[in-house]
């Protein structure tokens, strides 16, 4: 196995379909199915609308929610922005799912810097 994958959610609570897919995606090629680690590494960042799926409000919030879960524990980071958290109010809901926040920009630059695809939802 090679290789290092971050998907980028920027479909929010408005494309539950693209946002439930892409959080399947990250899960699906870092655990495959049936139990095989395919990829080295896969991490997650929720930008743009993405960084709504945590806000109480939105459609799907507990499908969204479980699938966090479930990246969480298969072990895939799941992170988002900081600055965007912060201007729509969700800083709050974020650590209580203790998830991280960050710079969107200096964490994107990071991970390609260190060899990793981008794929966006």
């Amino acid at each position: 196995m090679v290789g290092k994958l971050l998907v980028t959610v920027v479909s929010g609570p408005d494309e539950p379909e693209k946002v439930l897919w892409g959080l399947r995606m990250a899960l699906n090629t870092f655990i495959h199915p049936y139990g095989e680690q395919i990829l080295d590494d896969v991490k997650v960042l929720l930008f743009a609308e993405g960084v709504g799926i945590v806000d109480p409000s939105a459609t799907n919030l507990e499908e969204y929610r479980e699938r966090l879960l479930h990246l969480e524990q298969a072990g895939v980071k799941v992170v988002a922005c900081v600055s965007i958290a912060e201007n729509i109010g969700l800083v709050e809901e974020y650590e209580a799912l203790d998830i991280e926040l960050v710079h969107a920009s200096a964490y994107v630059a990071q991970k390609v810097s260190e060899g990793y695809t981008i794929m966006t939802f």
